[in-house]
């Protein structure tokens, strides 16, 4: 049971990283840094991906100890 419930605490915290990553990348540069709506969404999806990949790194990190 303690494997499945920090798989899942895994999951829902690499999802919140790229969500509050996509969602404050791409807020900041379309109305603060004044890029149109397309190049705004594009950068957030590349913070999100690397959101995740920096939470999948963190999580095997803290696996392995």
């Amino acid at each position: 049971m303690d494997d499945d419930s920090a798989d899942g605490g895994s999951l829902l915290s690499t999802l919140g990283a790229v969500v509050v990553s996509f969602v404050g990348i791409t807020l900041l540069s379309g109305t603060l840094l004044g890029y149109n709506w397309t190049q705004a969404v594009l950068l957030g999806g590349f913070g999100g991906v690397v959101a995740a990949a920096s939470a999948a790194v963190t999580a095997r990190r803290s696996s392995n100890e």
